[in-house]
């Protein structure tokens, strides 16, 4: 198994390090040398362009034999262990032998956190089992970690927590990107909200080392929010078979606010299935479109809101659109193009896109290691390409000669994923299992996961307006005409919660006006003449502190 890349030494005695428990039994792993590590991340970096973070140390341990136990108050039984590496800037735990009962509960945590606060994960539930009893946590700050296991005296069945190793990072978990970057929350991510729950951030094991990319969940044309996740194959190209299942997706990694520094409440799924791969790795690098196509192992539920991010895959170019990502696996960040998409030659004749990000209201957004693999959109809001090399970097030589933040970047084209002439068989190719049913449709919306009969529902070119529309409405907002020709609208909001600021934006998210009415009243009369044909989008906040976007389209 290519995990066992390093091998650590064990030692335990009983201390008493977390305040909250009087005693643990503690476990220290030794690591190699700290520069060492580093010296193997950089030389990653440079001769395979992938965002390492860390390495695997091979640990093998059973949990529940080491950990010391106790009874609770309230009747639960407890066991606790500290696992130690000293020096890592953080750490996780990989099992490979994980099961958890119903009525059971783990918690990893550490001392380690935001505003000397304690960092925990958990509960992690039953529901994170799986039938090749593989798992890993999330990326914990800080050198130790204290593992607490908890079941109720009801609990069927017992627990197993068999541990072969530990993640060793040399990077920090919770490390920036660069200061150029857009945080998605700001303006120039107004008008692609839905596409904003799309993205995920991956954290990748393989050969021992441990990696960050991006990722989108896409769509299908059965409609079926199938949970199928797109990517670049150079970010996983030498994950083996048991590897698959530690790959980490994570959801909703952002701040709350635009140039925030508190993160929303984000969550991952541990494990997916290869399903087909661009195949393209060769000894002189890619010579195909670089993608990735995997289903996530484990049920997403509904409240994270994922979305399945439209695509289309007829080879038209983008003109204006976005890049929606996770440089240096930072929370997600948003750079803005509106030089149309040209045709560029990497692995093969028109195989990618090229790129020209722009500057925006914000800062200047481009991409950096972490980002591969993440999509790029058109004015249509599809993914037209997924992002495989490039060259853009926030200062002249940020990333080596030639870099900056007028560089370009290269996006695997999605219509050579589709169809196009990469190393792989005709079966394999992308059009097989994103039109399972062989319709021919190339151009295909994306979709929330809904209610009822109806698992997933085709909300057109995606807009927070499109896909929140019945709720839009229930709440009493409403553009009156649209689409509309010239002259006038009529904005119809809300009883009880008047507009108190409205914005709005192209459809390359860029601010073109914002203002605040002169008078509270149930509708805003607005003159839209001086704005151009095409697809604009209306951010409108409310006196109760709510905001929503809502589309028009001038004819």
């Amino acid at each position: 198994m290519k995990l066992k890349l390093l091998s650590g030494v064990l030692s335990w005695l009983v201390i008493g390090t977390f305040s909250n428990v009087l005693s643990a039994q503690y476990v220290n792993v030794s690591a190699p040398l700290f520069s060492d590590i580093v010296e193997k991340v950089e030389k990653e970096a440079e001769l395979n362009g992938r965002d390492m973070a860390g390495v695997v140390i091979e640990s093998e341990m059973d949990f529940f034999n080491l950990a010391s136990f106790d009874v609770l108050e309230n009747g639960m039984s407890e066991w606790t262990l500290d696992i130690e590496s000293p020096y890592a800037l953080g750490l996780c735990i990989y099992f490979n032998d994980f099961h958890i009962p119903e009525g059971g509960a783990l918690f990893f945590q550490s001392e380690l956190g935001v505003f000397s606060t304690l960092y925990q994960e958990g509960p992690v539930r039953s529901d994170e089992n799986n039938a090749h009893r593989r798992w890993a946590s999330g990326d914990i700050p800080g050198d130790q970690i204290r593992i607490i296991y908890q079941q109720a005296s009801t609990a069927t069945g017992s627990a197993s927590l068999g541990i072969m190793g530990i993640g060793y990072f040399v990077r920090g978990v919770s490390r920036g990107s660069d200061d150029c970057e857009v945080d998605v929350m700001c303006p120039e991510g107004d008008s692609w909200q839905c596409e904003r729950d799309a993205a995920v951030r991956l954290r990748v094991t393989q050969q021992g080392g441990i990696y960050y990319c991006s990722g989108s969940m896409v769509n299908n044309t059965e409609y079926d929010c199938r949970q199928l996740l797109l990517s670049a194959f150079h970010c996983a190209d030498a994950v083996d078979e048991d590897e698959w299942a530690y790959l980490k997706v994570r959801y909703n990694y952002e701040y709350n606010e635009c140039g925030g520094t508190v993160s929303i409440n984000s969550h991952a799924r541990t494990g997916v299935i290869p399903l087909t791969n661009s195949d393209d790795a060769s000894a002189q690098g890619f010579n195909g479109s670089d993608f990735l196509l995997v289903e996530v192992e484990d049920v997403i539920p509904e409240t994270w809101t994922p979305f399945y991010a439209g695509f289309d895959a007829s080879g038209e170019t983008g003109h204006i659109g976005v890049g929606i990502h996770h440089p240096s696996g930072d929370r997600k960040k948003i750079s803005n193009y509106t030089n149309p998409l040209t045709s560029y030659n990497i692995g093969g004749a028109g195989s990618h896109w090229r790129v020209y990000w722009t500057a925006t209201e914000t800062s200047h957004g481009v991409t950096e290691g972490g980002s591969s693999g993440s999509p790029i959109y058109s004015e249509n809001h599809h993914i037209v390409g997924t992002l495989s090399s490039g060259l853009s970097a926030c200062v002249n030589g940020g990333a080596g000669n030639g870099t900056g933040p007028y560089a370009p970047d290269f996006y695997g084209k999605m219509s050579y994923h589709w169809d196009g002439p990469n190393p792989i068989s005709a079966s394999q190719k992308l059009k097989n299992f994103l039109d399972p049913s062989g319709s021919g449709q190339t151009i295909v919306n994306g979709s929330y996961v809904g209610e009822g009969a109806q698992p997933c529902g085709n909300f057109g070119a995606c807009s927070i307006t499109e896909a929140a529309g019945i709720v839009l409405e229930s709440q009493g907002w409403s553009i009156i005409p649209n689409p509309a020709s010239s002259g006038r609208i009529e904005i119809a909001m809300p009883k009880g919660a008047p507009l108190v600021e409205l914005r709005v934006y192209d459809a390359s998210g860029r601010l073109l006006e914002s203002r605040v009415p002169d008078f509270i009243s149930e509708s805003l009369s607005l003159d839209v003449s001086h704005l151009s044909k095409g697809l604009h989008f209306f951010t409108v906040r409310t006196s109760d502190g709510t905001s929503s976007t809502l589309k028009l389209v001038i004819e």
